[in-house]
């Protein structure tokens, strides 16, 4: 079997930078053999992350509100796991919200495979799908006319990319709700800007409350990427 030594050895340190994240925030001290990459963050002692540390421009990277960050909230590992490493935990996290298995693996599989395709993280496309629906229900409508999984109006349907015009099918209602947020994130300055656009937030003169948006999906995302992160990097490392 062929290796990518770059690849085994970033892993390598994220594995040991999570550890080390997870005995800063509980108190006890790094072992002398652990070293911890400059990119990694945790609560105590190591240095704090910025947008640059972890590859990226843009504050989905920074989930400060979510609490202190530590090595399992990073974007770049995130974006280096393969779909097959994500797809068990995703489906894990994923089923605490649905009893049907064949529903959240039908889920799980159209959020990675458009992740990569329109190259949005899992967890930020999970975090959007949760909060606009959280019992995972593919017809749910809104009083506006909002439909499916990610809450999709109409008038989006029938992009080529999604080869369905169907908003009550998953896999067309998930293709259509990342191709909106993707298109929000390459046309805005930040992450909680095109959560807002995508939320259909500009004034708040309807819905006050709808600022909040942003801060509640970048902390579920900062969660999933944390479980996902958290189940798969050691079976990856395990693999090598």
């Amino acid at each position: 079997m062929h290796l990518d030594i770059r690849k085994v050895t970033r892993l390598a340190e994220l594995s040991a930078a999570m550890l080390a994240g997870v005995l800063l925030t509980s108190g006890a001290s790094v072992p002398s053999g652990v070293s911890v990459p400059s990119d990694s963050v945790g609560s105590r002692g190591i240095q704090a992350a910025s947008a640059d540390s972890l590859g990226m421009t843009d504050s989905f990277a920074i989930t400060s509100m979510a609490g202190p960050m530590t090595a399992l909230d990073s974007a770049q590992a995130e974006q280096e796991l393969p779909p097959a490493a994500m797809r068990r935990p995703l489906e894990a996290y994923l089923g605490r919200y649905s009893d049907d298995r064949v529903l959240v693996r039908r889920i799980s599989r159209a959020v990675l495979r458009e992740a990569g395709r329109q190259q949005v993280p899992p967890s930020l496309i999970t975090a959007v799908l949760l909060t606009e629906n959280t019992t995972l229900r593919p017809e749910a409508a809104s009083s506006v006319g909002a439909q499916g999984l990610m809450q999709v109006m109409p008038f989006h349907a029938g992009a080529r990319l999604c080869n369905s015009d169907n908003l009550v099918d998953v896999d067309s209602n998930i293709c259509h709700g990342t191709l909106i947020l993707a298109r929000n994130l390459r046309a805005t300055h930040s992450s909680a800007a095109a959560l807002l656009r995508y939320n259909g937030c500009v004034r708040g003169t309807n819905t006050p409350d709808c600022h909040r948006y942003p801060t509640l999906v970048l902390t579920r995302a900062s969660v999933v990427r944390h479980e996902i992160l958290a189940s798969a990097m050691p079976v990856q490392l395990a693999q090598r």
